[in-house]
């Protein structure tokens, strides 16, 4: 959950307040914000944040996603906008997942939970370049230096992009075929391998950049200055 959440102010069957409540209000004003961890929670992440504060103090509550919901955003126009907002989103997401461990209220039992599903979420964004670099190896080996490879490992690959290939085809949408092509040869190195790795080298960083600038109001005229008065000759 992000900009895209809608928080209730209150509860629909005792009027308790939700996110005006003050144990909400108390964590989310704190101004003593020091460590890096902190900082990508209130700096970077404050939309995450009051999500995973919501998610603390009212665990009884819960969740949805609202399928007809109509947004609108600012999408990022140019590759180092897109390489800022990443960065933000990347470090936010992954400190606010370590809040979620100290969640002692999450669903499920032991293995069977929710933390688990957090765990293996972590993992994958810590692994994502290594996976990039792992899946170019394997297809180096196999089509140019013909070595043998495992059958297990291309089974899997194929399940992989089979399924998404036939969510396609049963929907009818032949056309996202060609920009899954094109996301797969020109977006997963990005999105899963410089992103990544940029923005955890980046983790100090705590700047906005440019997907937040609003453009400066115009500057009023400047009003005429009095005439100044003549000495008659």
């Amino acid at each position: 959950p992000g900009c895209f959440t809608m928080y209730r102010i209150f509860c629909d069957s005792d009027f308790h307040p939700l996110i005006s409540d003050d144990k909400v209000f108390q964590c989310y004003r704190r101004n003593d914000i020091e460590s890096l961890h902190e900082k990508n929670l209130y700096h970077l992440g404050e939309d995450r944040m009051l999500t995973t504060l919501l998610l603390k103090h009212f665990p009884d509550m819960r969740l949805s996603f609202v399928p007809w919901a109509v947004c609108w955003t600012i999408v990022p126009d140019t590759f180092w906008v897109l390489l800022s907002q990443r960065r933000r989103w990347i470090n936010s997401t992954f400190h606010n997942m370590l809040e979620l461990l100290k969640v002692r209220t999450m669903c499920g039992c032991c293995c069977l939970s929710m933390k688990l599903i957090v765990v293996l979420d972590m993992i994958s964004t810590l692994i994502l370049p290594a996976s990039v670099v792992y899946a170019t190896s394997f297809v180096y080996v196999v089509f140019w230096e013909k070595e043998p490879f495992s059958a297990t490992t291309l089974i899997l690959y194929g399940i992989i992009f089979g399924v998404q290939f036939l969510v396609f085809v049963v929907r009818g949408r032949l056309d996202y075929i060609f920009w899954f092509l094109v996301y797969f040869v020109l977006g997963i190195p990005v999105f899963y391998f410089v992103l990544p790795l940029y923005s955890f080298w980046r983790m100090d960083d705590l700047s906005w950049g440019s997907t937040r600038q609003v453009a400066a109001a115009p500057a009023a005229p400047a009003p005429p200055s009095p005439a100044k008065p003549q000495a008659a000759a």
